[in-house]
Protein backbone atom coordinates (compact mmCIF):
# COMPACT_ATOMS: atom_id res chain seq x y z
CA UNK A 1 0.00 0.00 0.00
CA UNK A 2 1.32 3.26 -1.25
CA UNK A 3 2.06 5.64 2.27
CA UNK A 4 -0.28 8.41 0.79
CA UNK A 5 -3.15 6.13 1.93
CA UNK A 6 -1.10 4.81 5.40
CA UNK A 7 -4.02 7.39 7.27
CA UNK A 8 -7.16 5.86 5.38
CA UNK A 9 -5.71 2.05 5.39
CA UNK A 10 -5.00 2.45 9.27
CA UNK A 11 -8.36 3.90 9.61
CA UNK A 12 -10.22 0.90 7.72
CA UNK A 13 -8.00 -1.51 9.96
CA UNK A 14 -9.01 -0.20 13.43
CA UNK A 15 -12.71 -0.01 11.60
CA UNK A 16 -12.82 -3.88 10.50
CA UNK A 17 -10.95 -4.58 14.35
CA UNK A 18 -13.87 -3.13 16.25
CA UNK A 19 -16.74 -4.82 14.39
CA UNK A 20 -18.30 -1.70 12.36
CA UNK A 21 -16.98 -2.38 9.18
CA UNK A 22 -19.74 -3.07 6.48
CA UNK A 23 -19.43 -4.42 2.91
CA UNK A 24 -22.51 -4.03 0.36
CA UNK A 25 -24.60 -6.95 -0.13
CA UNK A 26 -26.10 -8.15 -3.94
CA UNK A 27 -29.36 -10.17 -3.03
CA UNK A 28 -28.89 -11.14 -6.60
CA UNK A 29 -25.84 -13.54 -5.92
CA UNK A 30 -27.65 -14.70 -2.91
CA UNK A 31 -30.22 -15.87 -4.96
CA UNK A 32 -27.84 -17.45 -7.19
CA UNK A 33 -25.86 -19.37 -4.76
CA UNK A 34 -28.79 -21.00 -2.74
CA UNK A 35 -31.55 -23.38 -3.51
CA UNK A 36 -34.42 -20.98 -2.01
CA UNK A 37 -35.15 -17.90 -3.02
CA UNK A 38 -34.57 -15.45 -0.53
CA UNK A 39 -37.36 -13.93 2.05
CA UNK A 40 -36.60 -10.09 1.85
CA UNK A 41 -37.86 -8.81 5.45
CA UNK A 42 -35.01 -6.06 4.97
CA UNK A 43 -37.19 -4.49 2.38
CA UNK A 44 -38.56 -0.52 2.30
CA UNK A 45 -40.44 -1.28 -0.25
CA UNK A 46 -43.65 -2.07 1.95
CA UNK A 47 -46.66 -2.23 -1.02
CA UNK A 48 -44.35 -3.92 -3.63
CA UNK A 49 -44.85 -0.96 -6.03
CA UNK A 50 -41.37 -0.98 -7.62
CA UNK A 51 -42.50 -4.52 -9.25
CA UNK A 52 -46.06 -2.97 -10.42
CA UNK A 53 -47.46 -2.71 -13.82
CA UNK A 54 -48.97 0.49 -13.93
CA UNK A 55 -45.90 1.81 -12.16
CA UNK A 56 -43.61 0.52 -14.35
CA UNK A 57 -45.53 1.65 -17.38
CA UNK A 58 -45.85 5.26 -16.06
CA UNK A 59 -41.98 5.42 -15.91
CA UNK A 60 -41.96 4.49 -19.31
CA UNK A 61 -44.48 6.86 -20.38
CA UNK A 62 -42.77 9.34 -18.37
CA UNK A 63 -39.45 8.82 -20.23
CA UNK A 64 -41.10 8.75 -24.06
CA UNK A 65 -42.42 12.66 -23.07
CA UNK A 66 -39.93 14.07 -21.01
CA UNK A 67 -36.32 12.56 -22.00
CA UNK A 68 -34.08 10.76 -19.60
CA UNK A 69 -32.67 13.48 -17.53
CA UNK A 70 -33.49 16.81 -16.72
CA UNK A 71 -32.18 20.33 -17.20
CA UNK A 72 -30.03 21.89 -13.99
CA UNK A 73 -31.48 22.72 -11.12
CA UNK A 74 -34.96 24.12 -10.98
CA UNK A 75 -34.32 27.94 -10.08
CA UNK A 76 -31.77 28.43 -12.60
CA UNK A 77 -34.02 26.82 -15.49
CA UNK A 78 -37.59 26.55 -14.38
CA UNK A 79 -38.56 23.36 -13.26
CA UNK A 80 -40.48 20.48 -15.91
CA UNK A 81 -44.45 20.86 -15.75
CA UNK A 82 -44.35 16.89 -15.02
CA UNK A 83 -42.02 18.11 -12.22
CA UNK A 84 -44.43 20.50 -11.03
CA UNK A 85 -47.81 18.19 -11.50
CA UNK A 86 -46.25 15.58 -9.09
CA UNK A 87 -45.77 18.05 -6.70
CA UNK A 88 -49.21 19.11 -6.56
CA UNK A 89 -50.71 15.93 -6.40
CA UNK A 90 -48.71 14.86 -3.72
CA UNK A 91 -49.48 17.81 -1.32
CA UNK A 92 -52.97 17.27 -2.25
CA UNK A 93 -53.04 13.57 -1.01
CA UNK A 94 -50.76 14.75 2.13
CA UNK A 95 -53.19 17.49 3.20
CA UNK A 96 -50.83 20.46 3.06
CA UNK A 97 -50.23 23.40 0.74
CA UNK A 98 -47.33 22.82 -0.78
CA UNK A 99 -44.69 20.17 -1.50
CA UNK A 100 -41.03 20.06 -2.34
CA UNK A 101 -39.03 16.98 -4.29
CA UNK A 102 -35.89 16.12 -3.22
CA UNK A 103 -33.08 13.49 -5.20
CA UNK A 104 -31.84 12.34 -1.60
CA UNK A 105 -34.30 10.67 1.31
CA UNK A 106 -30.75 11.33 3.34
CA UNK A 107 -29.69 14.75 3.12
CA UNK A 108 -33.30 16.34 3.27
CA UNK A 109 -32.91 16.09 6.72
CA UNK A 110 -29.54 18.62 6.32
CA UNK A 111 -31.14 20.76 3.66
CA UNK A 112 -34.10 21.06 5.13
CA UNK A 113 -32.98 21.85 9.05
CA UNK A 114 -30.02 23.71 8.39
CA UNK A 115 -32.10 26.43 6.42
CA UNK A 116 -35.08 26.51 9.27
CA UNK A 117 -32.54 26.17 12.52
CA UNK A 118 -29.49 28.21 14.04
CA UNK A 119 -28.04 28.87 16.98
CA UNK A 120 -30.68 31.30 17.80
CA UNK A 121 -33.27 28.47 17.63
CA UNK A 122 -33.84 24.91 20.19
CA UNK A 123 -34.65 21.90 19.22
CA UNK A 124 -36.36 19.10 21.53
CA UNK A 125 -35.98 15.48 19.13
CA UNK A 126 -37.07 11.63 20.64
CA UNK A 127 -33.90 10.14 21.88
CA UNK A 128 -34.99 7.35 19.67
CA UNK A 129 -35.09 9.03 16.21
CA UNK A 130 -32.80 7.77 13.63
CA UNK A 131 -29.28 8.53 13.32
CA UNK A 132 -29.39 10.76 9.82
CA UNK A 133 -32.21 12.74 11.85
CA UNK A 134 -30.31 13.48 14.72
CA UNK A 135 -27.52 14.25 13.07
CA UNK A 136 -29.25 16.74 10.73
CA UNK A 137 -30.44 18.05 14.10
CA UNK A 138 -26.92 18.35 15.70
CA UNK A 139 -25.07 19.91 12.58
CA UNK A 140 -27.90 23.13 12.21
CA UNK A 141 -25.85 24.89 15.19
CA UNK A 142 -28.93 24.80 17.01
CA UNK A 143 -29.74 24.18 21.20
CA UNK A 144 -30.18 20.41 21.23
CA UNK A 145 -32.43 18.75 23.71
CA UNK A 146 -33.19 14.75 23.84
CA UNK A 147 -36.19 13.82 25.37
CA UNK A 148 -36.93 10.09 26.43
CA UNK A 149 -38.29 8.27 23.69
CA UNK A 150 -41.84 8.87 23.58
CA UNK A 151 -41.99 10.74 26.96
CA UNK A 152 -44.18 14.02 25.86
CA UNK A 153 -44.18 14.42 29.68
CA UNK A 154 -40.97 15.36 29.34
CA UNK A 155 -40.82 16.91 26.11
CA UNK A 156 -43.82 19.81 28.30
CA UNK A 157 -41.41 20.20 30.77
CA UNK A 158 -38.14 20.93 28.48
CA UNK A 159 -40.83 23.15 26.67
CA UNK A 160 -41.53 24.51 29.75
CA UNK A 161 -38.21 25.95 30.35
CA UNK A 162 -37.41 27.78 27.51
CA UNK A 163 -37.80 31.48 26.83
CA UNK A 164 -40.89 33.18 25.28
CA UNK A 165 -38.77 34.86 22.07
CA UNK A 166 -37.17 31.55 21.29
CA UNK A 167 -37.98 30.04 18.03
CA UNK A 168 -38.80 25.83 19.06
CA UNK A 169 -38.95 23.07 16.86
CA UNK A 170 -40.07 19.78 18.21
CA UNK A 171 -38.50 16.76 16.05
CA UNK A 172 -39.77 12.92 15.64
CA UNK A 173 -40.78 10.21 13.67
CA UNK A 174 -44.44 9.59 13.13
CA UNK A 175 -43.25 5.40 13.48
CA UNK A 176 -39.81 4.73 14.51
CA UNK A 177 -37.68 2.42 12.40
CA UNK A 178 -35.77 1.42 15.56
CA UNK A 179 -38.62 -0.27 17.94
CA UNK A 180 -41.65 -0.08 15.40
CA UNK A 181 -43.74 2.12 17.85
CA UNK A 182 -46.14 5.17 16.78
CA UNK A 183 -45.52 8.14 18.37
CA UNK A 184 -48.95 10.27 18.89
CA UNK A 185 -49.07 13.04 17.03
CA UNK A 186 -51.97 14.38 18.23
CA UNK A 187 -50.74 15.02 21.27
CA UNK A 188 -46.88 16.07 19.72
CA UNK A 189 -49.17 18.89 17.74
CA UNK A 190 -51.25 19.83 20.82
CA UNK A 191 -47.82 20.62 22.86
CA UNK A 192 -46.37 21.74 20.26
CA UNK A 193 -49.37 24.41 19.95
CA UNK A 194 -49.59 25.01 23.62
CA UNK A 195 -45.85 26.29 23.69
CA UNK A 196 -45.40 28.47 20.06
CA UNK A 197 -43.24 25.57 18.59
CA UNK A 198 -42.96 23.98 14.98
CA UNK A 199 -43.01 20.55 14.70
CA UNK A 200 -41.11 18.73 11.87
CA UNK A 201 -42.50 14.57 11.39
CA UNK A 202 -40.36 12.11 9.70
CA UNK A 203 -43.43 10.06 8.37
CA UNK A 204 -41.40 7.95 6.07
CA UNK A 205 -42.35 4.33 7.66
CA UNK A 206 -45.85 4.97 7.56
CA UNK A 207 -46.21 5.81 4.08
CA UNK A 208 -48.13 3.87 2.05
CA UNK A 209 -49.65 1.97 4.64
CA UNK A 210 -51.04 4.28 7.52
CA UNK A 211 -52.57 7.42 7.65
CA UNK A 212 -55.44 8.73 5.56
CA UNK A 213 -55.18 7.48 2.00
CA UNK A 214 -52.59 5.26 3.34
CA UNK A 215 -50.02 8.55 2.83
CA UNK A 216 -49.01 8.42 6.39
CA UNK A 217 -49.49 9.74 9.93
CA UNK A 218 -48.65 12.86 9.05
CA UNK A 219 -51.09 13.24 6.25
CA UNK A 220 -54.32 15.79 6.94
CA UNK A 221 -53.02 16.09 10.30
CA UNK A 222 -52.89 19.19 11.98
CA UNK A 223 -50.28 20.76 14.08
CA UNK A 224 -47.54 19.34 11.86
CA UNK A 225 -45.66 22.22 9.94
CA UNK A 226 -43.02 20.30 8.03
CA UNK A 227 -43.80 16.83 7.02
CA UNK A 228 -41.29 14.48 5.81
CA UNK A 229 -41.49 11.61 3.39
CA UNK A 230 -38.99 8.90 1.73
CA UNK A 231 -40.49 7.37 -2.09
CA UNK A 232 -38.02 4.29 -1.22
CA UNK A 233 -40.39 3.14 1.05
CA UNK A 234 -43.51 5.03 -0.31
CA UNK A 235 -43.17 3.77 -3.88
CA UNK A 236 -40.26 1.25 -4.51
CA UNK A 237 -38.92 4.31 -6.05
CA UNK A 238 -36.04 6.88 -5.27
CA UNK A 239 -35.79 10.66 -3.41
CA UNK A 240 -37.71 12.46 -0.97
CA UNK A 241 -40.13 15.02 -0.12
CA UNK A 242 -41.28 17.45 2.10
CA UNK A 243 -44.78 19.06 2.65
CA UNK A 244 -46.06 22.32 4.56
CA UNK A 245 -47.92 25.32 4.18
CA UNK A 246 -47.28 27.78 1.10
CA UNK A 247 -45.47 30.23 3.03
CA UNK A 248 -42.77 27.87 4.45
CA UNK A 249 -42.29 26.19 0.72
CA UNK A 250 -41.77 30.02 -0.65
CA UNK A 251 -39.00 30.26 2.87
CA UNK A 252 -37.31 26.59 1.86
CA UNK A 253 -36.68 28.50 -2.03
CA UNK A 254 -35.64 31.52 -0.74
CA UNK A 255 -33.30 30.10 2.03
CA UNK A 256 -32.17 27.02 0.66
CA UNK A 257 -28.91 27.11 -1.54
CA UNK A 258 -28.95 23.27 -1.68
CA UNK A 259 -32.19 23.24 -3.09
CA UNK A 260 -31.22 25.92 -5.66
CA UNK A 261 -28.20 24.02 -7.08
CA UNK A 262 -29.40 20.68 -7.04
CA UNK A 263 -30.43 18.82 -10.55
CA UNK A 264 -34.16 17.78 -10.48
CA UNK A 265 -35.31 13.88 -10.17
CA UNK A 266 -35.42 12.62 -13.63
CA UNK A 267 -38.67 11.75 -15.62
CA UNK A 268 -38.21 8.30 -14.88
CA UNK A 269 -38.64 8.87 -11.27
CA UNK A 270 -40.93 11.27 -11.25
CA UNK A 271 -43.28 9.05 -13.39
CA UNK A 272 -42.82 5.56 -10.68
CA UNK A 273 -43.66 8.24 -8.03
CA UNK A 274 -46.55 9.85 -10.00
CA UNK A 275 -47.88 5.87 -10.41
CA UNK A 276 -47.45 4.87 -6.96
CA UNK A 277 -49.60 7.99 -5.83
CA UNK A 278 -52.61 7.10 -8.49
CA UNK A 279 -51.90 3.90 -6.24
CA UNK A 280 -51.57 3.88 -2.84
CA UNK A 281 -55.04 5.61 -1.96
CA UNK A 282 -57.16 2.70 -2.91
CA UNK A 283 -54.21 -0.06 -1.36
CA UNK A 284 -56.59 -0.98 1.23
CA UNK A 285 -56.75 -4.32 0.79
CA UNK A 286 -52.80 -4.22 1.18
CA UNK A 287 -52.67 -2.63 4.13
CA UNK A 288 -54.99 -4.79 5.76
CA UNK A 289 -52.64 -8.01 4.60
CA UNK A 290 -49.73 -6.33 5.95
CA UNK A 291 -51.48 -5.84 9.13
CA UNK A 292 -52.69 -9.08 9.70
CA UNK A 293 -49.55 -10.84 8.52
CA UNK A 294 -47.57 -8.55 11.19
CA UNK A 295 -50.09 -8.84 13.82
CA UNK A 296 -49.61 -13.05 12.99
CA UNK A 297 -45.93 -12.94 13.18
CA UNK A 298 -45.66 -10.34 16.23
CA UNK A 299 -47.61 -13.02 18.56
CA UNK A 300 -45.65 -16.23 17.30
CA UNK A 301 -42.84 -14.04 17.79
CA UNK A 302 -43.99 -13.57 21.63
CA UNK A 303 -45.07 -17.10 22.17
CA UNK A 304 -42.05 -18.62 21.16
CA UNK A 305 -40.46 -16.17 23.84
CA UNK A 306 -38.76 -13.67 21.49
CA UNK A 307 -38.32 -9.90 22.81
CA UNK A 308 -39.63 -7.64 19.88
CA UNK A 309 -40.43 -4.64 22.29
CA UNK A 310 -44.26 -2.59 22.33
CA UNK A 311 -44.58 -1.80 19.19
CA UNK A 312 -47.95 -2.62 17.27
CA UNK A 313 -46.95 -1.88 13.59
CA UNK A 314 -45.37 -3.76 10.49
CA UNK A 315 -42.05 -3.07 12.10
CA UNK A 316 -40.98 -5.50 14.23
CA UNK A 317 -37.36 -5.77 15.82
CA UNK A 318 -35.85 -8.85 17.41
CA UNK A 319 -33.77 -7.47 20.51
CA UNK A 320 -31.06 -10.16 20.97
CA UNK A 321 -29.08 -9.96 24.51
CA UNK A 322 -25.81 -8.33 23.06
CA UNK A 323 -24.53 -6.94 19.90
CA UNK A 324 -22.55 -9.99 18.71
CA UNK A 325 -25.70 -12.54 19.44
CA UNK A 326 -27.54 -9.92 16.91
CA UNK A 327 -24.64 -10.38 14.39
CA UNK A 328 -24.40 -13.93 14.58
CA UNK A 329 -28.82 -13.85 14.29
CA UNK A 330 -28.19 -11.83 11.16
CA UNK A 331 -25.29 -13.99 9.27
CA UNK A 332 -27.45 -17.52 10.42
CA UNK A 333 -30.62 -16.19 8.81
CA UNK A 334 -28.97 -15.30 5.62
CA UNK A 335 -27.52 -18.53 5.26
CA UNK A 336 -30.65 -20.12 5.61
CA UNK A 337 -31.62 -16.98 2.88
CA UNK A 338 -33.46 -14.63 5.08
CA UNK A 339 -32.39 -10.65 4.79
CA UNK A 340 -32.68 -9.11 7.85
CA UNK A 341 -31.77 -5.22 8.72
CA UNK A 342 -29.13 -5.22 11.17
CA UNK A 343 -29.21 -2.12 13.93
CA UNK A 344 -25.99 -1.24 16.03
CA UNK A 345 -24.87 2.15 17.17
CA UNK A 346 -24.22 4.53 15.68
CA UNK A 347 -27.40 4.00 14.33
CA UNK A 348 -28.87 2.82 17.38
CA UNK A 349 -28.29 3.77 21.02
CA UNK A 350 -25.51 2.15 22.83
CA UNK A 351 -26.61 -1.14 24.10
CA UNK A 352 -29.62 -1.24 21.46
CA UNK A 353 -28.66 -3.49 19.13
CA UNK A 354 -31.24 -5.49 17.14
CA UNK A 355 -32.73 -7.07 14.24
CA UNK A 356 -35.23 -5.53 11.98
CA UNK A 357 -37.94 -7.28 10.38
CA UNK A 358 -40.44 -5.47 8.15
CA UNK A 359 -43.63 -6.98 6.76
CA UNK A 360 -44.68 -5.68 3.21
CA UNK A 361 -47.88 -6.51 1.25
CA UNK A 362 -45.93 -9.46 -0.99
CA UNK A 363 -45.46 -11.32 1.95
CA UNK A 364 -47.29 -15.20 2.14
CA UNK A 365 -47.94 -17.32 5.32
CA UNK A 366 -45.58 -19.64 3.94
CA UNK A 367 -42.85 -17.21 3.96
CA UNK A 368 -43.91 -16.08 7.76
CA UNK A 369 -44.11 -20.11 8.58
CA UNK A 370 -40.47 -20.52 7.20
CA UNK A 371 -39.14 -17.74 9.31
CA UNK A 372 -40.29 -19.33 12.57
CA UNK A 373 -39.09 -22.27 12.43
CA UNK A 374 -35.91 -20.79 10.97
CA UNK A 375 -35.65 -19.12 14.40
CA UNK A 376 -36.76 -21.92 16.28
CA UNK A 377 -34.34 -23.80 15.00
CA UNK A 378 -31.23 -21.14 15.80
CA UNK A 379 -32.47 -20.70 18.85
CA UNK A 380 -31.90 -24.79 19.14
CA UNK A 381 -28.31 -24.42 18.65
CA UNK A 382 -25.56 -24.11 20.85
CA UNK A 383 -23.81 -21.35 19.47
CA UNK A 384 -26.43 -19.03 19.46
CA UNK A 385 -27.40 -18.18 22.93
CA UNK A 386 -30.14 -15.76 21.27
CA UNK A 387 -33.36 -15.93 22.79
Amino acid sequence: MMEKYHYYQSALEKKREQKEYRQLRCVADLEEKNERSRINFASNDFLGLSQHPYVKKNTIKYVLEWGAGTTPSRLVTEHLECHRSVEEKLSDLVGKEGALLFPSAYQVHDQILSTVLNSRTQVFIDRYCHHGLIQAVQGSGAQVFRYEHNNLGQLSSLLEKTGKNTVKWVVSESLFGIDGELADLKKIGEIAEYYDALTYIDDSNSIGVLGKHGMGQGSHRRGIDLVFGSFGKQSGSFGAYVATNQMMRDYLLAFNPQLIETTMLPPAVLGAISGSLDLIPDMQVERQRIELTARTLREALKENHWDIGNGSSHIIPLLCSSELECEKLSKALLKKSILTTLLKPPFVPQGAARLRLCVTSLHSQEDISYLLKTLQYLSEEPALSIV
